[in-house]
């Protein structure tokens, strides 16, 4: 989207916000300054797409696992998808938000009461924020041991004697809370690619060592670009581990590829200058194929005037 006003534009955004892009992408002008502002809202999109798919994977996983586990506790809802929930020892801000889904706060009496029809405990899990299932993990009385293979199938480790461990679960815990930390930044429309230090996938627990930083805070374009490709590929693996078939199709999809362009200096550069992708028709396509194959740019063919494929290069 060009701006008509960049200075309007940049208030409109807010000054203060666009100030950390300042010091960030020093010698940026203030168009170019905006270009990255798209660069990141492009960022966004695609790592909120990839966190969305892996949300969604994670939830039945848990779900599937917690139902198949406790369904001789509980007779309401089919084997496979049952109240569960209602049969653990949840945390009170976990209790809070399922009783939220479950019942209704009657005002004369003051008092929290069953809903009528009750919903189903599929409706109920769906309505879970992200930040519910990691938190399951702190819940005691549950076999994870035994559960944690069923959630993570596609982990190098899978037998319950690995899962029992505390720093196991600690370090899958550390994982999905990193993938919720990215998630909450996206949503509140904090910059992607502004990122803290980078610890160790451990929990802090009381009478043990803090975790240790791995990488310090990005201070250069080419250092934020990596962190997000990292931060990209942990993402990417914890899909695998929830599920090997839905990362197959994720790393085969116009996500990925998409990804991959945007968080490169190729796709930086393109966005600096204002020109995330150009449209051609096929004809020219194959005409300029060489051109366009120098300059690094991403095409969208079209045929028609239908959008037919995109073109991305691949990185240097």
């Amino acid at each position: 989207m060009q701006p008509i006003n960049i200075q309007q534009t940049h208030i409109d955004i807010s000054l203060a916000r666009l100030s950390s892009y300042r010091a960030m992408f020093h010698g940026a002008n203030d168009h170019e300054l905006y270009g990255i502002y798209c660069w990141n809202e492009a960022l966004s999109a695609t790592l909120f797409r990839l966190i969305s798919i892996t949300e969604v994977v994670m939830r039945n996983r848990f779900h599937t696992a917690l139902s198949l586990h406790l369904h001789n506790r509980n007779s309401v809802g089919r084997k496979g998808s049952n109240d569960w929930y209602s049969n653990i020892a949840l945390t009170s801000k976990s209790a809070e938000k399922i009783r939220a889904e479950t019942h209704f706060y009657h005002k004369n009496s003051k008092t929290w009461r069953p809903k009528k029809p009750q919903p189903s405990a599929n409706d109920v899990v769906s309505r879970m924020t992200y930040g519910f299932w990691p938190k399951l993990l702190d819940v005691s009385g549950i076999a994870w041991g035994q559960l944690l293979p069923q959630i993570v199938p596609g982990h190098r480790y899978k037998d319950s004697t690995y899962w029992s461990v505390t720093k196991h679960q600690d370090a899958l815990y550390a994982r999905l809370d990193l993938v919720n930390r990215i998630r909450n930044r996206i949503a509140h429309f904090e910059p992607v690619w502004k990122q803290g230090a980078l610890y160790e996938e451990r929990r802090e627990r009381h009478g043990s060592p803090k975790p240790s930083i791995e990488l310090y805070a990005p201070r250069s374009p080419a250092e934020v670009i990596l962190r997000l490709k990292l931060i990209h590929n942990r993402i990417t693996e914890l899909l695998k581990w929830l599920s090997p078939d839905r990362y197959s199709d994720y790393m085969t999809s116009y996500v990925e590829s998409h990804f991959n362009w945007v968080c490169s200096d190729e796709g930086l550069t393109a966005y600096k200058q204002m020109q995330p992708r150009v449209s051609m028709p096929m004809s020219r396509f194959k005409r300029d194929l060489n051109g366009i194959l120098t300059r690094q740019v991403m095409v969208t063919v079209s045929s028609k005037s239908s959008p037919v494929g995109t073109y991305y290069p691949i990185p240097r």
